[in-house]
């Protein structure tokens, strides 16, 4: 029997690659690029004879991974026209390689594909115009080739990779002069300063702008290499990598994805009203970058009831929104100049207005971003066989992308146990709670205990002019420090995100909300929705509750005496029937405060296991939660 050593591989920067972005596109191509170059370490090691522990994939049989056979089909010279765009590999696992099998050649791939990208992009856009700039080749070389950090490892102790990148040994060399808008620590490539060359560094991004276009790179937008890389992936994928990757060419803007459902409601309700909008909507300059409505199945669902709105469905995301149509920078030309005469902007403006009144509600200006992560994955494996563990979360990632398109949503990465999606606001607890069970699902079959196979979930509701960099960074801090940290594991947690930061935030173990079927949200909603018979709850009450508890709660929202929930729902039943709107009786107002009082305490898993509840403690987030949620984001 051949000698075999386990291998750990790691490939980072994860955070400062991927949430660095401004459009999605660069949110995707992240993703996207760090699993390609995962990919390529790990066809090195299938070249070589050897396998796959952690994550288990196959570049065929049964379930085959899309990615990796992909970059298998290429290295064998076969061509492919339209290969898969969905990030499904991780950055970091674990394999059994041939004793005499040198890491280094992972290494090289990774490197070597990664040049074979940076030079694509250089050569169809870069090149033209580099004498705009001064030393701008000498930028590009120094970021390509410095960028990645590649760590491996050979045990079999699994926290070897660990240890490893606690060495720090990678000196990063000294990036000089102005930096990129999108990577603050990376020069912008044409090599001058602003405050003394300011003509000089607008004539390259200006020579830049003209050769790739005013929507691949806006106005005032000076990039690094690597963020430039990002940007322009998808339109040199064909030779970068093998295939290109069509469907990432229109991924959707995030004002487009905040519309989405309303879109489709006025898409059935007025098709005609829709059409004649787009006609007219189709003069402003940048109304022709037109979004792709195929990406979402309420949107094909609505169409082919009503095809006469497609062009309506294929609208720049911005022309949905008032506030946009207000602001004439939005409506510039790739060179720059004024948009459109303030008069069409301002009749477009009226007939927005009236499709509003036409369906009784205006779009959210909303889009949730849902980050999920499995718990303790250590602990898991050093349980169970890994063999199991790894078929269990193959099983889940193979059903991610159906129940996130079912959901409306865009998925950015399906790997293992880590899920990212971009999700209209209406549909991002329900695909939380369906990739929950799924995930609960896939280990039960593989016969792992529910009780250690759990997730964690962040869920971000953000502004759709939010820069994308922030929602990121504010997801990670979600699921790490509250969902996982305070809340223990096995929780959702969920922000609002307005203007200047968080609003308001929830977190709880996940059997408080319920299931996909029945869940305390759901029922919430119902209950405020102006649409049942008896509107149960009006936001007036909320607001006088929070002014009266205030005097009764200490800084951190805690009651100074131990009250049982029978005590607090008195209190919450007796304020509910002081308003005059409503006249029940004291069993029914007890019984609404009941189900109430659920989103209003804290919890966090014990020790032993299972829920447990806060002591004296109460909070109006989770009722400003629905609150939020039953407006849209918009105040009414």
């Amino acid at each position: 029997m051949m000698e075999e050593k386990l291998l750990h591989f790691s490939l980072g920067p994860v955070q400062d690659f991927v949430a660095q972005a401004r459009k999605t596109r660069d949110f995707w191509a992240g993703s996207f690029i760090l699993s390609y170059l995962s990919g390529k370490a790990i066809l090195e090691i299938l070249k070589n004879k050897g396998w796959l522990v952690m994550p288990q994939l196959e570049v065929q049989g049964d379930n085959p991974d899309d990615l990796l056979a992909a970059l298998q089909r290429v290295e064998q010279g076969e061509s492919i026209t339209n290969g898969p765009a969905v990030p499904t590999l991780p950055n970091r696992f674990m394999a059994k390689v041939p004793a005499g099998f040198d890491p280094r050649l992972c290494v090289e791939a990774v490197e070597k594909s990664w040049k074979k990208i940076a030079g694509a992009v250089w050569q169809n856009y870069l090149s033209p115009v580099a004498d705009y700039g001064r030393d701008t080749a000498q930028i590009w070389e120094r970021q390509v080739n410095n960028f990645w950090e590649i760590a491996w490892a050979v045990g079999e102790d699994s926290a070897l990779l660990d240890y490893r990148k606690n060495w720090r040994s990678r000196v990063l060399p000294v990036e000089p002069g102005d930096k990129c808008k999108l990577m603050g620590n990376l020069q912008e490539l044409s090599g001058f300063i602003r405050s003394k060359e300011r003509k000089e560094q607008d004539a390259f991004w200006s020579a830049l702008r003209e050769k790739v276009g005013g929507h691949e790179l806006e106005e005032g937008e000076r990039l690094s290499a690597v963020a430039l890389i990002k940007r322009l992936f998808s339109l040199v994928a064909q030779e970068a990598i093998g295939w290109s990757v069509i469907e990432a060419q229109r991924y959707p803007s995030t004002s487009y994805l905040a519309a989405v459902n309303w879109l489709s409601r006025l898409i059935k309700t007025c098709p005609e009203e829709a059409r004649q909008y787009a006609a007219r909507t189709s003069r402003l300059p940048k109304a022709q970058y037109q979004e792709d409505p195929d990406c979402f199945q309420s949107l094909q669902d609505a169409l082919q009831q009503q095809p006469v709105a497609r062009e309506f469905a294929s609208l720049n995301g911005d022309c949905f929104f008032e506030d946009c149509l207000a602001n004439p920078n939005h409506w510039r030309d790739n060179k720059g100049r004024a948009g459109s005469e303030e008069e069409l902007r301002r009749e477009l403006r009226e007939k927005l207005r009236s499709l509003v009144k036409k369906t009784g509600e205006a779009p959210s200006p909303f889009f949730a971003l849902l980050l999920m992560d499995g718990d303790r994955m250590g602990a898991l494996l050093r349980r169970h066989n890994r063999e199991k563990v790894s078929s269990a979360l193959n099983a889940f990632s193979s059903k991610v992308p159906e129940a996130v398109r079912r959901h409306d949503g865009v998925l950015v990465y399906a790997g293992g146990d880590d899920v990212l999606v971009m999700v209209p606001l209406e549909t991002a607890i329900p695909l939380a709670l369906a990739l929950r069970e799924i995930y609960e699902a896939s280990f039960h079959h593989a016969q792992v205990p529910a009780e250690q196979a759990t997730i964690s979930g962040a869920l971000i509701y953000s502004h759709y002019n939010t820069p994308l960099t922030g929602v990121i960074r504010e997801a990670h801090y979600l699921l790490d420090e509250v969902a996982k940290e305070k809340t223990g594991r096995n929780s959702l947690a969920v922000t609002v995100w307005k203007g200047a930061g968080r609003v308001l935030t929830w977190a709880v173990p996940w059997p408080v909300i319920g299931s996909s079927r029945h869940n305390i949200i759901h029922e919430l909603l119902s209950s405020f929705s102006s649409s049942t018979k008896e509107k149960k709850y009006n936001f007036t009450f909320f607001y006088n509750l929070r002014q009266r508890l205030a005097v009764l709660t200490d800084e951190k929202g805690n009651f100074p005496l131990k009250w049982t929930d029978e005590e607090l729902t008195d209190i919450l039943a007796a304020e509910y029937r002081r308003n005059r709107e409503r006249e029940v009786d004291w069993p029914t107002a007890r019984q609404r405060m009941e189900r109430l009082l659920r989103i209003c305490r804290r919890y966090r898993w014990s020790e032993e296991g299972g829920v447990q509840k806060a002591e004296r403690s109460f909070s109006l987030d989770g009722v400003m939660l629905i609150k939020f949620l039953v407006q849209k984001g918009v105040e009414l």
